[in-house]
């Protein structure tokens, strides 16, 4: 099945075609945890796109997604450098590495003529970002972030709802993302340097790009707020996903920021590992507007007519695919089609200024502009 607004890309989602002739031959870079997600999305698309090369210093791990994915033998490298060098052709990569490399392998892709999807965040701060805008306007090529939560049904449709003004003029948002113990041991996460922060960068990164999404894409002005590390070093703090370095860990564990923006509009945002709060999980989305306000992902709209509040529950259709395997068919379809990208690099730039702004302003202890 076709998401909204591409065109029919689906395959038969059952098992890779290894003679198949793609229209869009992609290489896949960074073979970890989240590949095997994105794996699923282009094992949907094929015979229309398909991963022929794959990239990961460890070999372990690029010869196994390789295997999952019908790749050749000889079509499995370390670095893009090497694929590169070996004359592979490409239409696209799809980034999946730690977030210290999305900019210097963008930037490489792009400068070849290749076009790039790469997992969020798109860069560690706004300079990176506006590195690889410059290098995508070069080239003629699309860029995309993999936030795929825009891409979720609930998400598409809380979009679809409001966009013709039906909140009014949302003015505040609040944007929380809290997790209890689920704090990513793999050294990728722990080390600033690589990561480019916690939780902040990992997954505010995710509810922060869509409650702008949402909101418009209104354009930010400053930011306050804290960044602390309050739980990770403590030895009595057990993980649900396993054991982490308390010796190496140098990023916060739980942050908390508002936001201004051009128009007036405000937003707050929280976001955590190791939070002390009830549920294992909790993301939601709070939107106030002068006509009504609604929330996400509960999808109800709340407003008054003829004298009494209203209550409304959004209830739509699904079709079993996922975000991630949606951002890819639409990924594929805006180059194939030549269409925009489907989330432009301009809007990541917003996200990671307000990002980088909460780690200025917790150094600082003040507001900083953004």
């Amino acid at each position: 099945m076709a998401t909204a607004g591409t065109t029919n890309l689906w395959g038969d989602g059952e098992k890779i075609d290894a003679n198949a002739k793609p229209k869009l031959r992609v290489g896949l870079i960074g073979c970890g945890g989240i590949s095997g997600v994105h794996l699923d999305g282009w094992k949907r698309l094929n015979p229309t796109a398909k991963i022929v090369a794959t990239a990961d210093p460890i070999e372990e791990r690029r010869h196994r997604r390789a295997d999952e994915a019908g790749v050749a033998k000889d079509m499995r490298f370390p670095y893009l450098d090497d694929m590169l060098k070996a004359g592979v052709e490409l239409d696209a990569i799809d980034i999946c590495t730690p977030n210290g490399f999305h900019a210097p392998i963008s930037i490489t892709a792009l400068n070849a003529g290749i076009n790039v999807l790469c997992e969020k965040p798109l860069a560690k701060n706004p300079g990176e970002v506006r590195d690889m805008i410059a290098a995508q306007k070069k080239s003629g090529k699309l860029l995309m972030t993999a936030q795929h939560m825009r891409f979720q049904d609930n998400s598409v449709r809380m979009k679809e709802y409001i966009k013709d003004g039906k909140l009014g003029d949302v003015y505040y948002a609040r944007a929380h993302f809290m997790r209890r113990r689920f704090l990513p041991p793999r050294p990728g996460f722990l080390d600033v340097a690589i990561s480019g922060g916690g939780p902040t960068i990992d997954i505010g990164v995710h509810i922060l790009d869509l409650t702008l999404h949402l909101m418009g894409h209104p354009e930010p002005v400053s930011v306050t707020g804290v960044t602390p590390q309050k739980l990770a070093k403590r030895t009595d703090i057990r993980g649900w996903w396993g054991e982490w370095d308390r010796d190496k860990i140098n990023v916060e564990d739980f942050a908390v920021g508002f936001v201004r923006f051009k128009n007036g509009a405000t937003l707050s945002l929280e976001c955590s590992w190791l939070a002390n709060i009830k549920e294992d999980e909790y993301m939601k989305i709070t939107l106030l507007g002068t006509d009504a306000g609604a929330e996400w992902p509960e999808m109800t709209v709340h407003g008054e007519e003829a004298g009494s509040t209203t209550d409304i529950k959004l209830r739509f259709p699904t079709d079993n695919v996922g975000g991630h395997q949606k951002e890819i068919a639409a990924f594929t379809d805006a180059v194939l089609t030549g269409k925009p990208s489907p989330v432009p690099a301009e809007q990541s730039l917003n996200v990671i200024r307000i990002l980088e702004g909460l780690y200025r302003s917790n150094e600082s202890g003040k507001e900083v502009q953004v």
